[in-house]
């Protein structure tokens, strides 16, 4: 028999709110269910993306550069094989160009000259650096200085374009020349540090090979890379005796981080789907005759998935606006604390609210409420007009849990 088609889904929408309001108990404790998933979902994504945001900042204004991996020493064989890796995006080196001996202002300086290549200097250095007068030395008596390194040596107050006298060593002696400032930087990292240009550091008789005055940077393609990627990697590079890598703490243990949010966040969707698919699932067994008689009086199945579905979609997005609303509320107070504890210490910790933290959020709770409202609904759709006049409460097995009594 045909069954005719019915416009009644405004009636079928209004039908599922004051079902809503008659089941107050049940209705609420599913609304809290989904906030508090909600809740704990927005929490987790947000404390793993801020510590994973602080704590690169804080590695980065340690270490100077943005940098995954660092090798003591690179030969051109391992230089070219990381230029022509298509998982690494970008590297960089910074080397030992000598050190400064005494200069006319101060005999026992404390700093150490360097040379950084355009990568480094203009990439990996950029996000560390607040402020920058003048520019990188091309000349080879020309020197890149912090505000720093300059008073450690005596000669505090001078700008760019003006010039000093200084002994330096390197290699192959020690020699006193004049050099002139080409710029001035400000930012984090080593401040006691005169860089220097390529012209100069060619004459120094140091090479970016030697293990302890050449220092290789790498950065990948990928955020994150396992332990078995990492040996990979260390295994390819075919490192010398006396070589090494290192990989940036972030860098390493990001796929354990990552493995654990994701793991709560899973068990926190467990959690609301069994408790919102044990309510809906008793539900529609304690109310047999109600959805039979629905479909009796006309209500076809895609309405009585579109009734239960509505239902679940106030409570849905009700919940999940209760739980992001107090998850961000609770995130400005206590969760710097969280991140704090786990390791960041040096870098004042402030929260992040990502757009994807909000997005995950809710594809992740409308997906959990989604599994958990479709077997009971499911089950109320397969429930006959006949099978629920003749329902009466028993201990029968038949049907998934509906008893159809003689």
């Amino acid at each position: 028999m045909a069954v005719l088609k019915n416009n009644n889904m405004a009636v079928v929408s209004k039908m599922a709110g004051k079902t809503l309001k008659n089941n107050k108990k049940r209705s609420f404790v599913m609304f809290l269910a989904v906030a508090l998933a909600a809740f704990m979902v927005f929490s987790v994504l947000t404390v793993g993306i801020t510590y994973f945001q602080m704590q690169q900042i804080q590695n980065m204004r340690l270490s100077g550069a943005r940098f995954d991996a660092i090798m003591y020493g690179a030969t051109k064989e391992q230089i070219e094989l990381c230029e022509n890796d298509p998982d690494v995006s970008c590297t960089g080196i910074c080397a030992v160009a000598g050190y400064v001996v005494e200069t006319e202002m101060d005999q026992t300086p404390n700093v150490g000259m360097m040379w950084a290549d355009n990568n480094y200097w203009d990439i990996m250095m950029a996000p560390v650096r607040e402020n920058v007068k003048g520019t990188y030395p091309v000349e080879e008596n020309e020197v890149m200085v912090t505000e720093t390194a300059l008073k450690e040596c005596g000669l505090e107050g001078l700008d760019v374009g003006d010039s000093f006298t200084m002994t330096y060593g390197t290699m192959e002696s020690e020699t006193e020349d004049t050099f002139q400032i080409s710029g001035i930087w400000e930012g984090f990292g080593p401040q006691k540090i005169f860089y220097m240009s390529e012209a100069f550091y060619q004459q120094t008789g140091y090479e970016v090979a030697d293990v302890v005055s050449g220092r290789y940077y790498i950065n990948f393609e990928h955020s994150f890379m396992t332990k078995a990627g990492q040996e990979a990697f260390i295994e390819k590079m075919n490192l010398g005796k006396q070589q090494n890598l290192f990989f940036e703490s972030d860098f390493g243990n990001s796929v354990q981080i990552l493995a654990g949010v994701i793991g709560i966040v899973l068990a926190a969707c467990l959690c609301a789907y069994l408790l919102i698919y044990n309510i809906m699932y008793l539900s529609v067994a304690g109310n047999v005759r109600h959805y039979g008689l629905l479909q009796t009086i006309g209500m076809t199945e895609k309405q009585i998935y579109r009734f239960m579905w509505t239902q679940m979609l106030r409570i849905g997005i009700s919940g999940i606006a209760a739980g992001m609303a107090f998850g961000a509320f609770v995130s400005l107070f206590l969760l710097p604390e969280v991140v704090q504890t786990l390791g960041i210490k040096h870098v004042q910790v402030s929260i992040r609210f990502h757009p994807l933290i909000f997005l995950a959020t809710v594809l992740f709770i409308l997906l959990t409420v989604f599994s958990a409202y479709w077997r009971p609904a499911k089950m109320a759709v397969s429930i006959s007009p006949i099978e629920a006049v003749r329902y009466r409460p028993g201990h029968g097995n038949r049907k998934t849990h509906i008893c159809t009594g003689i």
